[in-house]
């Protein structure tokens, strides 16, 4: 599966324009005369009415002096003008008959989106049955990993059931050499959303790990260049630091190698072996890349997440 194609269903941004306007004003000249009294008059009256106008200009000034915009910061969302677009089921019910396996696969995993929606997501179960025995094997797979979902079976082993009830997962499986969609998704209290996704460079979930007891959640994500470990308070919502480059610049200090961070943030190491040791301790192996991978140390990690400690040592 190509990443292009996925990237037409997922992520697109629209731009707005935003036009100026101008305004006018006109000027008159007189001419000396004598005046008669309907003159006077009429000279008054506009005399009363330039006041005004003036005074009104400069109320209207000065209210849009005071009521110019603040913005703190402008997110990818201000700038649409506009909420984005609702999820669309029909359109992937079509994609279900277009005999194009790549429109089919997106498809499959997007409908489990209809989770939230008791009609549609009736519809979509119906219409997932015939793909269970596709003789693609993907496909197969993603129609029995979305109709779990959907008929709330939830026996998966995708399906990651934490502590606090909820339920915690990615959708598109394995599409790549590299992993799984960089989504996490989360149910709780019967409800779907999307729930994190992971900085660049980071483009894959390659695996998810929940601790003995099922309150945090260890993941590992891959660039194709790098990989990389976090891990997730899923109830609370807290994060750790990222854990591989975190681990190769404490090396790199005790063993005096130098260690640039890149601009493009690729650490060109990678982490194996993942392992709770305990409810708050992840333990992994890591392959650490300095002088632009002319020298790789390989180490054992281990991190407590409670007390943000990490210990870096050789690997024996």
């Amino acid at each position: 599966m190509k990443r292009e194609d996925l990237y037409k269903e997922i992520g697109l941004i629209d731009e707005e324009l935003i036009a100026a306007a101008e305004h006018s004003g006109v000027r008159g000249r007189g001419r000396r005369h004598r005046f008669s009294k309907s003159w006077i008059a009429l000279v008054a009256c506009l005399v009363v009415y330039s006041s005004t106008s003036t005074v009104l200009l400069a109320t209207e000034y000065t209210r849009n002096k005071t009521e110019e915009p603040y913005i703190r910061y402008l997110t990818a969302e201000d700038m649409e003008l506009a909420p984005r677009a609702q999820y669309e089921a029909d359109k992937f019910l079509k994609a279900l008959a277009s005999g194009n396996d790549d429109k089919v696969y997106i498809a499959v995993n997007r409908l489990v989106e209809s989770f939230n929606d008791p009609k549609a997501r009736e519809l979509a179960l119906q219409k997932l049955q015939p793909f269970l025995t596709s003789a693609s094997a993907k496909i197969a797979e993603s129609a029995a990993f979305a109709t779990d979902i959907l008929s709330k079976s939830y026996q998966s082993p995708y399906l990651h059931k934490m502590a606090d009830g909820s339920i915690v997962f990615a959708l598109f499986n394995n599409y790549s050499d590299y992993g799984t969609q960089n989504v996490l998704w989360r149910i709780k209290g019967d409800v779907l959303e999307p729930y994190f996704s992971f900085a660049a460079p980071s483009m894959y979930i390659k695996e998810i790990l929940p601790s003995p007891d099922r309150k945090l959640l260890a993941v590992v994500t891959s660039s194709n260049k790098s990989e990389f470990v976090q891990i997730l308070n899923v109830e609370k919502g807290t994060i750790s630091p990222e854990l591989v480059e975190s681990a190769r610049i404490r090396h790199g200090a005790q063993r005096k190698l130098e260690t640039w961070t890149r601009s493009d943030h690729e650490n060109y190491s990678y982490a194996n072996h993942l392992v709770w040791q305990d409810n708050d301790t992840l333990a992994f192996e890591s392959f650490l890349a300095y002088d632009d991978t002319a020298i790789i140390e390989e180490v054992s990690v281990t991190y407590r997440f409670r007390d943000k400690v990490m210990e870096v040592a050789d690997l024996k």
